[in-house]
C-alpha cells in the first residue's frame, strides 16, 4: 500500500482528524509562538528550538536539521515504519476504515508481527501472575508494591516451565521464528525447538511513547544470574534509546517541567506509588545520549536519583558529562549511603524524598563535592588533582558563561587563582584549536548575476508556496524551465503544473531534496517586507522573463563571436556584430 494506492479523500479525512499538535506533543514539549507551535526538534539534538508545527495546515518543520513533513511522514520517522504502516495506526486512531487489498490484509508487515506478538506475551505474563504468580505475588507484597502499582504497569509473571510463553502463542498463531525476532524465545544449541527467555521471573513490560509493548525486563525469584534480565536488541527495542516508564511519566513531566530519573525498574515504580509520577529509569545502565535527547525533548530540567553505592556515582557522573554537553539543567539528590531511591522512600516515606529532592546539588557542585572526596584540597597535590578533574569538565561546556561561573565557583571554593585555572584550561583546548583550524577552505565566490537569479527563483517560489492565488498569475508570465537551479526547477514544476494542489499533495511529487525546499518555504516568511513585496515579486518576474533570457542571449552572441573571430569567418563575424550591437541597444531601451 504505497501513498498513492491510498484515496485522496481518505488521506485528507485522517489529516482532518488527527490533531498534528496532539500528535507531536506525545514525543516533544511545544510551546505557541505566533502562528505555530514550537520545540525542540525531535530528530536531532539542538539547543534552541527550531522545530515548528503548523496546526491549520497540519504540517511540521525543522529550521535545524530540515526534517518536516505531515502526520504521516511524522508517524513513519518517530516509529521508523513504513507508509502502510503509519497510515494503519493513524487509521486506527482517526476512526478511519482503509481499504486494503486482500494480500494487504493478508500479509501483516514484520514490525507488526512483532509488535502484536510482543503485547500477546505481556497479556500472557499478566494472566500467569494473576493464576499462578503466587512467588511474584510475594515478592511485591514484601517490597510493598501497591496491586494499583502493579496493574498501572501491567506487571506480569513468567513461569519456571521453559516452554510456557512459546506454547501459549504457538496456540495463537505466532511462529517460533517471529517470537525469535521479538526477543522472546531462543533456538536450543545443538538441537531443534526453541525455548522461553524469561523463566521464573517478576516481569516489567516495556512500552514505548505510543503505548505498544516493545521489550521487557525480568527480575529473577530464584537464584537464577542475572538478577535482571532486559529483551535484547530488536527492531522494535533499542535499549539505549528507550526509558522505562516515560509513556506513564509524559504528563507529569509536563506539568512540572521537570523530569525524575533513577537507575532501576523497582525505584521507577516506589517513586510513582509515592506521587512522583514524573520519574522515569534508565534500564539499569548508564544514561545514554539518545536517552538525555529524549529527555530534554519533554523537560527543561532534570534530577538524578542513582543509587548511592561506587556503580551509582559512576553512572552520576557519565550522566551528568551528557547533561553538560546538552547543555540540560540538571541536578544530583544525594542519597544516604546503603539506599536507593526504593528503599529510601519505603524507609522514610514521600516526604523525606520530596525534601532530598528539594535540596539536590547542581551539577558542577556534585563534581565539585565527589573530587574534593577523591582528592585532598588541603595539600597542593590535592590541590593540582581537584583542579585538573574539574577543567576536564569544564572543557565540555558550551555555554560561556556557564563555564565562567564554573571557573570563578571553582576558583573561590578551593582558593585557586581564577587566572590559573583560565590558562589551564586554553592549554587543554590549544591541540583542538589547532586541528580545528585548519577548517575547510574558501567559499567559493558565486557571480553578481547568478546571485540575483537565485534570488529571483528563490522569491517567487517563496510566495507561491505560501499564496497559491498567484500561481496562475506567475504561470502565465514564466515557465518551470525558467528556473535553472535544478531543485528550484523541479519545485517550480510542480507549483506551476498544478497551481491549485496543497502543500501535502505537492510533497508527494518531488523528491527529498525540493520537498525540503517545499517545506522550508512553507514556514519561513519571504526575505521581503509586506510592504515592498508587490515590487519585489514584479522585479524577480522581469529578472526571470526578461533579464535573464536577455543576459543568456548576450553571452551566446559574444561566445560566437570569439569563435568566428578564432576561425576568420568574416561574413558570419560582421552578421554577429549587427546582432550583438542591436542587442545592446533594445537593452538599453528596455532598461
Amino acid at each position: 500500500m504505497s501513498r498513492g494506492l491510498i484515496p485522496v479523500d481518505i488521506k485528507d479525512e485522517i489529516r482532518r482528524r488527527v490533531d498534528i499538535v496532539e500528535l507531536v506533543s506525545a514525543h516533544a514539549a511545544l510551546k505557541k509562538s505566533g502562528r505555530y507551535f514550537k520545540g525542540l526538534c525531535p530528530f536531532h539534538q539542538e539547543k534552541t528550538p527550531s522545530f515548528h508545527v503548523d496546526s491549520e495546515r497540519g504540517l511540521f518543520h525543522c529550521f535545524g536539521c530540515g526534517t518536516g513533513g505531515d502526520i504521516f511522514d511524522f508517524v513513519m520517522l518517530t516509529g521508523h515504519l513504513t507508509f502502510p504502516e503509519a497510515a494503519a495506526e493513524l487509521a486506527r486512531r482517526a476512526g478511519v476504515q482503509l481499504v486494503t487489498s486482500p494480500q494487504e490484509a493478508k500479509q501483516a508487515s514484520e514490525r507488526e508481527q512483532l509488535l502484536r506478538a510482543l503485547d500477546a506475551a505481556r497479556l500472557y505474563f499478566r494472566a500467569m501472575l494473576e493464576t499462578q504468580g503466587q512467588k511474584a505475588g510475594s515478592y511485591l507484597k514484601r517490597r510493598g508494591v501497591s496491586p494499583e502499582i502493579a496493574e498501572r504497569f501491567h506487571l506480569g509473571y513468567a513461569p519456571p516451565g521453559w516452554e510456557g510463553l512459546l506454547a501459549a502463542l504457538k496456540a495463537r498463531d505466532y511462529g517460533p521464528e517471529v517470537l525469535e525476532k521479538a526477543g522472546l524465545v531462543q533456538a536450543r544449541s545443538g538441537a531443534d525447538g526453541y525455548f522461553d527467555i524469561f523463566r521464573d521471573r517478576l516481569i516489567f513490560p516495556i512500552v514505548d511513547l505510543q503505548g505498544r509493548t516493545v521489550g521487557f525486563g525480568g527480575r529473577a525469584l530464584d537464584d537464577s544470574q542475572p538478577v535482571y534480565l532486559n529483551s535484547r536488541e530488536t527492531p522494535v527495542f533499542a535499549k539505549g534509546r528507550t526509558l522505562y516508564a516515560l509513556a506513564w511519566a509524559r504528563e507529569a513531566i509536563r506539568d512540572t517541567g521537570e523530569v525524575l530519573v533513577v537507575e532501576g525498574y523497582m525505584d521507577a515504580l516506589a517513586c510513582h506509588q509515592f506521587g512522583f509520577r514524573h520519574a522515569v529509569a534508565s534500564l539499569g545502565t548508564a544514561l545514554t545520549a539518545e536517552q538525555v535527547m529524549l529527555l530534554r525533548r519533554f523537560a527543561p530540567r532534570v534530577v538524578l536519583v542513582y543509587d548511592s553505592d561506587a556503580a551509582g556515582e559512576a553512572a552520576t557522573e557519565r550522566g551528568l558529562a551528557l547533561f553538560e554537553e546538552a547543555e540540560v539543567s540538571a541536578r544530583v539528590a544525594v542519597l544516604p549511603s546503603g539506599d536507593d531511591p526504593d528503599s529510601f522512600v519505603r524507609k522514610h516515606g514521600g516526604e523525606a524524598l520530596g525534601r532530598l529532592l528539594a535540596g539536590a546539588l547542581p551539577m558542577f557542585e556534585y563534581r565539585m563535592a565527589q573530587a574534593a572526596r577523591r582528592h585532598d584540597p588541603g595539600t597542593r597535590e590535592g590541590k593540582i588533582a581537584l583542579a585538573d578533574e574539574l577543567i576536564s569538565v569544564i572543557q565540555s561546556v558550551a555555554n560561556p558563561v556557564r563555564e565562567a561561573e564554573y571557573l570563578r565557583t571553582l576558583a573561590e571554593r578551593f582558593d585557586l587563582p581564577e587566572d590559573a585555572l583560565r590558562q589551564r584550561l586554553r592549554s587543554r583546548r590549544r591541540s583542538a584549536r589547532a586541528i580545528s583550524a585548519a577548517g575547510p577552505g574558501a567559499e567559493e565566490v558565486i557571480p553578481r548575476s547568478e546571485r540575483a537569479r537565485q534570488e529571483a527563483e528563490r522569491l517567487l517560489l517563496h510566495v507561491m508556496v505560501q499564496e497559491p492565488d498567484r500561481r496562475a498569475a506567475i504561470a502565465g508570465a514564466i515557465t518551470p524551465d525558467s528556473f535553472v537551479t535544478p531543485t528550484y526547477q523541479k519545485l517550480a514544476r510542480a507549483l506551476l503544473v498544478s497551481p491549485q494542489a496543497d502543500i501535502s499533495v505537492l510533497r508527494e511529487r518531488l523528491d527529498d531534496d525540493a520537498a525540503g525546499l517545499l517545506m522550508r518555504f512553507a514556514f519561513e516568511p519571504p526575505h521581503v517586507t509586506e510592504r515592498d513585496k508587490e515590487r519585489a515579486v514584479a522585479g524577480a518576474l522581469r529578472y526571470l522573463a526578461e533579464v535573464e533570457p536577455a543576459a543568456a542571449e548576450q553571452r551566446r552572441l559574444w561566445e560566437a563571436l570569439q569563435a568566428a573571430q578564432a576561425s576568420g569567418d568574416e561574413a558570419e563575424l560582421r552578421r554577429l556584430q549587427a546582432a550583438y550591437a542591436e542587442l545592446i541597444v533594445t537593452q538599453k531601451r528596455g532598461g
